[in-house]
């Protein structure tokens, strides 16, 4: 059983704490009251997980505040020294703390800030999102907040199944926008956690026994391959991308390429390789406006088939690779951008022995009469 923080406040205490924490977000929307902030940021950080819960939701509301007034936003050309400079400098730093903070509560043990915590994340991100979007007039997805909860997911020492359901049916089997990223972020996590722990043997096998060994990976394997699998909206028609969390992204046309926003150059990047996307360009009308990349449905099954094939290189358990194979025809084959990548993953299922090997060749066999391998 896991170890319960300790109480250092009594429910005859925690009602005075709720109100002086209400009383000093009431505060914090006058800006000589902002070492306010300070103070809710102790309360947060309670172990009390009661006034940690109430604390961490008002910081979110004083600081949502203060991002759609524009007070968290990066100033490039005013004067370093200028004192409203430094206050914002000084807001944007607190901000930050308070998200790596409030992403840290995913691994809780307290059911009542573990969840909480991550809608308050997604509500950051969907309120980051947007906010971009109105400053710079270009689509906006803020990956930049969203990746780090995604990789804080994946590396949960407590991924239980109350977050695990939270995170899958309320936003990624929901979005179109947050399965896609999804994906992409997994998959560069499970990447680079690879090229730090593989050794330079140049033998798959003996990375794979090597691997094997890492109980974080092992534990990391099972997140992802949970997280993963739980995903059942992958699209197979563009006309079914149409639910975002954010807003809906706008037509590439609409931006020329001096303006693009850092997100438009995000998807753009090696999403489409330049045969690809000559050919999109000969399939457009020459008047009318390319398609946001994000509105494609090669653009969400490249993601797809870059993560499935990141979590098949992870140390997998026998059921885990029984699992995978029973899944592959219907749910994984008919989503992938490259079928031929999975040869690798089919070898290593088949070297396991067994009834996985009979599985494994059946796969195989599926790739040569269907797929032409």
């Amino acid at each position: 059983m896991s170890t319960k923080r300790k109480r250092s406040t009594n429910a005859s205490n925690f009602k005075v704490i709720r109100q002086t924490i209400r009383t000093l977000e009431a505060e914090s929307s006058d800006t000589s009251h902002l070492n306010n902030i300070v103070k809710l940021s102790t309360y947060a950080k309670d172990s009390n997980p009661q006034v940690a819960h109430c604390a961490i939701h008002a910081l979110h509301r004083v600081f949502t505040g203060l991002l759609m007034k524009g007070d968290l936003d990066r100033l490039k050309l005013m004067d370093a020294s200028s004192a409203k400079h430094k206050v914002q400098v000084w807001l944007r730093e607190h901000y930050l703390e308070y998200i790596q903070y409030v992403t840290g509560l995913l691994e809780s043990d307290e059911p009542g800030l573990q969840i909480p915590s991550l809608n308050i994340l997604m509500s950051i991100v969907k309120s980051e999102s947007e906010h971009a979007k109105e400053r710079t007039k270009n689509y906006h997805f803020a990956n930049e907040f969203y990746g780090p909860v995604v990789k804080s997911l994946v590396l949960n020492k407590n991924l239980n199944d109350h977050l695990k359901r939270e995170v899958i049916d309320k936003y990624i089997n929901v979005y179109d926008d947050l399965r896609h990223y999804f994906y992409k972020n997994t998959a560069s996590v499970i990447e680079r956690l690879l090229e730090q722990e593989e050794p330079s043997s140049s033998s798959r096998s003996a990375k794979k026994i090597k691997l094997a060994e890492s109980s974080d990976l092992s534990r990391i394997a099972k997140n992802a391959l949970d997280l993963v699998d739980g995903i059942r909206t992958m699209p197979t028609e563009e006309s079914e991308i149409d639910e975002f969390w954010t807003s809906y992204p706008t037509m590439e046309g609409e931006t020329d390429n001096k303006t693009l926003s850092d997100d438009a150059m995000l998807l753009g990047e090696g999403l489409l390789s330049e045969e690809e996307e000559e050919a999109e360009d000969n399939k457009q009308p020459k008047k009318k406006k390319k398609r946001s990349p994000l509105l494609q449905l090669r653009v969400h099954q490249r993601g797809f088939t870059d993560c499935w094939i990141q979590v098949m290189k992870l140390p997998l358990t026998n059921d885990m690779y029984k699992h995978i194979l029973l899944s592959l025809h219907k749910r994984i084959l008919p989503h992938l951008t490259e079928p031929r990548l999975l040869m690798d993953f089919l070898t290593d299922s088949y070297n396991v022995g067994g009834a996985i090997s009979l599985l494994a060749l059946n796969g195989l066999f599926t790739l040569i009469t269907q797929h032409g391998l």
